[in-house]
């Protein structure tokens, strides 16, 4: 099912003070606008619009997002404020899409503008749960495997740009996109100034910064809505809830160092050791080796911890103390659920420009024919 994305929406201008934009925000109503000093070189203001759910579940534009958006580019245009080669365009994606069931995209928005006016907070009612990281691996691969063609639909100034750094496509090579965490992800990336920027995602949103400054409405909707259609083609056709497992390694050393379990989990994870000699190593009891082991258990995870019995070993019964032994494995392979990619005999075409209408994809190739006519 195609998700009620929310975005959010940074336009950085130049020639205009903060203050006078400002100013004409407030003559011409227009609420919600944070205008910030811009402090890159030759870039004066960035106008952050507040969350908006700026398409409809069809990919219609919800018309009080749109409205919206077009006021706020009239008044920039209006008052002369300008764009030069420096300035970027950042839309931000909420990691939690709008529940279609709680609320309807301009009812939603309405209060999201009319919040953030008030209160300077985010409006966040009937939101769901977070994309998957899965999710995010996947749009941020198929970003990357196609980089290419996202810089013929930008302009040159916006290709290998200092503050939108490409996320290169062999960062992925022997990584399994089903193991994928936001950390991980971030370790794939330049930092906040990459094409994609994870960086923000404790403040609830994954950053888009690579496409150029513009104050036309039309070009910011046209780039929200590939965005869009990139997101949720990996939501509705790429991944899918299963299980999975992965391998995951036990810690190297979980407790204190120097410490009687600490000792005796080294012994045990490093190929394993007899009760008798845990005893030697830690001048424990044996009983109290027994509650070390449940001790570690707990820590590390059943699974991870194997005894090898007496009777296992061909000992008789009396005969533990030497011949029971016990070993934390280094590897351990997990059972889990949840999203996992689909396998690839079903799974949906990795391509940026899957599921974009055939409108979409013209103007996106006019745009290239303009950008570079030879």
């Amino acid at each position: 099912m195609t998700k009620l994305l929310i975005q959010g929406i940074e336009i950085e201008t130049t020639g205009v003070s903060v203050g006078r934009i400002q100013t004409a925000f407030e003559q011409a109503n227009i609420r919600g606008c944070d205008v910030k000093i811009d402090h890159t070189p030759s870039v004066d203001a960035e106008i952050a619009l507040p969350p908006l759910c700026l398409f409809n579940s069809d990919g219609t534009p919800c018309q009080v997002a749109y409205e919206y958006l077009v006021s706020v580019c009239r008044v920039l245009n209006n008052i002369g404020c300008r764009i030069n080669s420096h300035c970027g365009l950042h839309v931000h994606v909420g990691i939690r899409p709008l529940d279609e069931t709680q609320a309807q995209s301009h009812n939603w928005t309405g209060n999201s503008i009319s919040t953030f006016h008030n209160t300077r907070r985010y409006y966040t009612e009937g939101l769901s749960d977070e994309i998957s990281a899965v999710i995010w691996y996947d749009v941020a691969y198929r970003y990357s495997r196609q980089q290419h063609l996202i810089n013929r639909i930008l302009p040159p100034s916006r290709t290998d740009n200092r503050y939108c750094h490409p996320i290169n496509v062999y960062n992925f090579d022997n990584l399994d996109a089903n193991n994928a965490t936001i950390e991980g992800l971030k370790r794939l990336t330049r930092g906040k100034f990459s094409t994609i920027n994870f960086e923000t995602w404790s403040r609830g949103t994954v950053e888009f910064r690579q496409h150029s400054g513009t104050i036309e409405a039309e070009k910011i909707m046209s780039w929200c809505k590939l965005i869009r259609t990139i997101v949720n083609w990996s939501i509705t056709d790429r991944v899918e809830n299963g299980t999975g497992s992965t391998t995951e390694t036990t810690p190297e050393n979980p407790f204190r160092n120097g410490s009687r379990v600490g000792v005796q989990y080294s012994l045990m994870r490093n190929g394993g050791a007899s009760t008798r000699e845990i005893m030697d190593a830690t001048g424990c009891s044996e009983q109290r080796v027994r509650a070390a082991v449940s001790e570690i258990r707990n820590r590390v995870g059943h699974s991870a911890v194997v005894t090898n019995t007496m009777q296992a070993n061909g000992a008789r019964y009396g005969q533990g103390t030497d011949h029971t032994s016990y070993e934390v494995l280094t590897e351990i392979t997990v059972e889990n659920s949840g999203t996992i990619m689909i396998p690839e005999n079903r799974i949906g075409n990795a391509s940026i420009w899957s599921n974009v209408d055939d409108n979409d994809f013209e103007y996106w190739q006019n745009r290239t024919t303009d950008l570079y006519p030879n």
